[in-house]
């Protein structure tokens, strides 16, 4: 019983560079690190509200991204943005800012990975591990940007579906991990992106729901980056076995009371993922639209001004 015991264990060690999934080449993706990361809730009028608003908000996003979690990144990000209503379509659009830590992480070397393992374990490292680990820690970040978007709304009894929107985003990159992106070969990774413009469109959806002291909402998105360098860079992807192309998916719920919005947004994004926590202030509204009360005797209407 004991030959066959280490029978087995020899066999499930020599099987392990051929199970799937295990024989992972690794791949290095260097990209703008507002992938995943620059798109976060932004409150509207509801219809109960008032035609117009002016917003600000204040926000903080952490997540991590590259091949299989590598690097890490957190940003603070603040918007002023102007949103309007018109029957069933609103819109909004402002600016922002973000400034931020990108993080590079290190990349395991043969001779590491044979010291930790005692064995080349089944997943291959880069090629050029060690001259990336050169580059590795923490590189300040920072973008202005745009945003904007449009959508349709149908109103109920308790609440509001903005059943479909649009929404954009343009970004303007600018800082050290620009210039190191900049600065790195083409052949130590598997994708690297200089361009400081990173651009986003996208599919929103958002259920809101009126309370007593306050609204709440679930809001869901699907969207895009523009761009030849981010819509078909033309690499394949070894953890999915598909053609790369960024896109994102978040979700967010949001509960506001009086002026003031609070938001948490995760997102999952091509290699990036992360959640971002915000707070918002309505700086600004039009006048909530005043409701007619239909005076008593049914000769009230030869009563009105004329």
């Amino acid at each position: 019983m004991a030959r066959k015991s280490d029978l087995y264990l020899l066999l499930a060690v020599a099987g392990l560079p051929i199970l799937p999934g295990c024989a992972i080449h690794r791949q290095a993706y260097y990209v703008s690190p507002f992938n995943g990361n620059n798109n976060e809730y932004q409150p509207l009028p509801t219809q109960v509200d008032g035609h117009s608003a002016l917003y600000s908000s204040m926000a903080f996003s952490s997540g991590q991204t590259n091949d299989l979690g590598t690097d890490h990144y957190w940003s603070l990000n603040t918007s002023v943005c102007a949103a309007h209503q018109f029957g069933f379509l609103q819109f909004h659009y402002g600016a922002n800012l973000s400034l931020g830590s990108y993080t590079m992480g290190k990349w395991y070397v043969d001779s590491v990975r044979r010291s930790i393992y005692g064995y080349n374990p089944p997943s291959d490292d880069l090629p050029y591990a060690s001259q990336l680990n050169t580059r590795s820690g923490p590189h300040f970040f920072g973008g202005v940007g745009f945003l904007g978007g449009i959508n349709g709304n149908l109103p109920f009894e308790v609440g509001e579906w903005r059943f479909l929107g649009v929404e954009t985003s343009l970004a303007h990159e600018f800082g050290d991990y620009l210039a190191v992106r900049r600065q790195m070969p083409d052949s130590i990774a598997t994708l690297i992106n200089r361009n400081p413009l990173f651009a986003t469109i996208g599919l929103n959806t958002e259920l809101v729901l009126y309370g007593r002291h306050g609204e709440a909402g679930f809001r869901f998105a699907y969207g895009w980056a523009l761009g030849p360098e981010y819509s078909n860079p033309g690499i394949h992807d070894n953890t999915t076995d598909k053609t790369l192309h960024f896109t994102y998916f978040n979700a967010s719920f949001h509960y506001t009371y009086r002026q003031i919005t609070g938001f948490v947004q995760v997102t999952d994004a091509t290699k990036s993922s992360g959640i971002v926590l915000g707070i918002n202030y309505r700086l600004w509204a039009s006048a909530k639209p005043k409701r007619v009360e239909a005076p008593d005797g049914p000769d009230y209407r030869n009563r009105l001004p004329k």
